[in-house]
């Protein structure tokens, strides 16, 4: 979704052995996988028939490398993905139109390309939280939980070139059809080459929001949100306050997907959360197993 990044401040199927870098579990092993016409590169580490596998899914214009030092400090016996999107890191470009419905629609062919079946405990940071949600959504069975690392909201405020300035990207929706998701040609039936379906994606998520609490059921949920945010060039005080406090209150207000979740602030961190303090994002990642596992609240 290049046009996401570019335009936006965010506050058949086979598998080709590719080279590893050692023979232990503990170190990441590296392959590309075929989706359709498109390669994706993936790194895992950890017993494949681990109890659960953890997807981890990178922010806008971010790559599996985001993930280095959290997949690092996992205990070895925890099987963990992390992987590039078409068209970024070491990925080859795909289909378009690039929507989230296409993201999400190539992840779960890549997780069965691999024979990822679930349980699956998904940690998205920014707009990886939004893809990891629609997945949820789309393909709930084989989803046991999720971490939600200071992640993008469908109403949130963004920065826009496009439109000169500060924007609710929502309410620039004017009800266009998005494509159907598809990996056997370059383009989806029904593209137009001129159209951004952003703004029709997060208003569906929004709608289906505000009709559908709790969507996430008694999934455990742990959303972590960033205690420092930098004030961008050329926003006023006023407005950069006003801007903060929504931001912050929509990330914390995720919580309420779940009947089962819990909200932390690091307040050491900035949105890179998974950079900056990689321990936390461990320790909410065990905190979620463990409530799987013994059936109990967060």
């Amino acid at each position: 979704m290049k046009a996401f990044t570019q335009t936006f401040i965010l506050i058949g199927i086979s598998l080709i052995a590719a080279k590893s870098n050692a023979a232990s579990l503990d170190t990441p092993q590296t392959q590309y996988v075929i989706i359709g016409h498109h390669k994706l590169f993936m790194m895992q580490k950890g017993p494949a028939k681990a109890r659960f596998t953890i997807v981890f899914e990178a922010g806008g214009g971010g790559s599996s490398r985001d993930w280095a030092k959290v997949m690092a400090l996992l205990p070895a016996d925890i099987h963990a993905i992390a992987y590039d999107r078409a068209g970024y890191g070491k990925s080859e470009a795909g289909p378009l139109p690039r929507t989230m419905a296409q993201e999400v629609f190539e992840l779960h062919e890549l997780l069965k390309a691999t024979k990822v079946n679930g349980p699956i405990i998904f940690v998205g940071q920014s707009l990886g939280g939004l893809l990891i949600r629609l997945y949820t959504k789309n393909y709930s069975k084989d989803v046991a939980g999720l971490v939600l690392v200071d992640p993008a909201h469908e109403d949130a405020m963004l920065g826009s070139m496009k439109y000169g300035g500060w924007v609710r990207i929502r309410e620039k929706a004017t009800g266009k059809t998005i494509p159907q998701p598809q990996i056997t040609l370059a383009t989806s039936p029904g593209y137009d080459s001129t159209a951004d379906y952003m703004a029709e994606e997060f208003q569906n998520m929004y709608i289906s929001g505000k009709n559908d609490l709790k969507k996430l059921e008694n999934r455990p949920l742990i959303v972590i949100g960033a205690g420092i945010r930098k004030q961008p060039p050329g926003t006023p005080d006023e407005q950069w306050k006003m801007l903060r406090g929504e931001r912050d209150s929509q990330v914390e207000s995720l919580t309420g997907l779940s009947a089962n979740s819990k909200f932390i602030l690091d307040s050491t961190s900035s949105h890179q959360v998974q950079n900056d303090n990689p321990a936390i994002v461990v320790q909410a990642i065990q905190s979620v197993i463990k409530a799987i596992l013994l059936k109990t609240k967060l």
